[in-house]
């Protein structure tokens, strides 16, 4: 009995280990990201809608299984298109993928409950479920970025780190819908699944199929060009592609006109640098992919609303910045709010002082034109009693001027 519980010990051990490995490598991949690029807001999925379009997985899936096979999957192609029907490809193509959605499913359920905070959860409030997703989606951050290690394989390498992305986004999403208390279980939950996939923009999943595709395609004429030389390479490439023949014959022609022979070149330091460059790509792509998938998921399961902004756009530290710049904000505005009310105290008092004046100078007229109207007619009755005398005096003056 105490083998086996040695055994478990050390394996839950390992296991501990390799999670807080993995959450501190996802934790500096979502800072150098955040650093990197904008902070987002993610809008949540309602899910169960009937109309929602195919997620990008399945078609770059098919895709890199047609660069794999080059020809001989058209060839295939058309003969299956004219004995299988369109409808039964279609449902092997969803049993598929539904059997992917499954296993990563089963994933999270193997290793979620080894989370010590998870066996608690239903005593979490929305902060710590919160910060246990963070720790979740670290760790499925870093699980992404490191399948761009499968680069190192080429073209092979393609379709499994598809795959491989594809399964931890699925994972993703599970966990992250158990720890907010929304599980997705049963057929009903695949498909809901692959419709929280289907809202992410993962249209960044193009450019690293086709940056990987051609550096797999590069890799392959390299290789096949050390026995049979770049010249004829170029040429055997462009016969099979139409639309590489005009580049095939432009960098024929500029070798011609230079003198440089092709056949003559080294390349291998070329071919040991292009493994190295499709890990770099990988790496970089699946990093910015994840974030989609964690961003969409984290929006969509978390119960308010500043929880879903604050996934996966913006570090510890660029949350702390922004509350203190909306407390520098609010404390710039009291200030600024308590001097306009004063202003307009005063703006009032000045009003009512103008008031005041303008009522006091309308009664000092109104007075002075009073005292002018009472001089005036007081000095009426002088003037004609003086005119009065003036005239009896010319009189008297008269009479006396006759007698004389």
């Amino acid at each position: 009995m105490a083998k086996p519980s040695t055994l478990f010990k050390g394996i839950s051990s390992v296991g501990s280990f390799t999670r807080g490995n993995l959450e501190r490598m996802g934790a500096m991949i979502d800072s150098v990201n955040a650093k990197s690029g904008k902070p987002r807001q993610f809008k949540a999925v309602n899910l169960g809608d009937e109309d929602y379009q195919q997620d990008l997985f399945r078609e770059q899936t098919l895709k890199a299984t047609q660069q794999l096979l080059g020809t001989r999957f058209a060839t295939y192609g058309k003969y299956a298109k004219k004995i299988v029907p369109n409808s039964l490809f279609d449902s092997t193509v969803d049993g598929a993928f539904a059997q992917i959605a499954k296993l990563a499913s089963n994933w999270s359920q193997i290793d979620l409950p080894n989370q010590h905070r998870f066996a608690n959860i239903a005593n979490l409030d929305n902060e710590q479920r919160y910060a246990l997703a963070t720790d979740i989606a670290n760790q499925n951050r870093a699980l992404a970025t490191l399948g761009g290690l499968t680069g190192l394989a080429g073209l092979p390498g393609l379709l499994a780190d598809t795959l491989w992305l594809l399964l931890v986004s699925l994972r993703t999403v599970y966990q992250l819908g158990a720890i907010y208390n929304k599980p997705l279980t049963g057929k009903q939950g695949v498909k809901m699944a692959y419709e929280l996939l289907a809202s992410a923009d993962l249209s960044k999943m193009q450019e690293k199929q086709a940056l990987l595709a051609g550096i797999g395609i590069g890799k392959g004429l390299l290789d096949n060009a050390q026995s049979n030389g770049l010249h004829n390479e170029l040429k055997n490439l462009g016969l099979k592609n139409k639309n590489v023949n005009f580049y095939a014959e432009q960098v024929d022609n500029i070798a011609s006109q230079i003198g440089i022979n092709l056949d003559n070149i080294n390349l291998s330091w070329v071919r040991r640098f292009l493994p190295a460059t499709a890990v770099i790509v990988g790496m970089r792509y699946n990093s910015q992919l994840i974030d989609e998938v964690i961003g969409v998921a984290q929006a969509t399961f978390a119960p308010e609303a500043k929880l879903a902004n604050r996934a996966i756009t913006d570090d510890s530290s660029s949350e702390a910045q922004v509350k203190k710049d909306t407390d520098s904000n609010n404390e710039e505005q009291s200030p600024k709010s308590d001097n306009a009310k004063k202003d307009t105290d005063k703006a009032k008092d000045d009003k009512t002082k103008a008031e005041n004046n303008k009522s006091k100078t309308d009664d000092d007229k109104s007075k002075a034109d009073q005292t002018e109207s009472e001089i005036k007619a007081t000095s009426e009755p002088v003037s004609k009693t003086t005119d009065e005398e003036s005239v009896d005096e010319n009189y008297k003056k008269a009479q006396a001027s006759k007698k004389d």
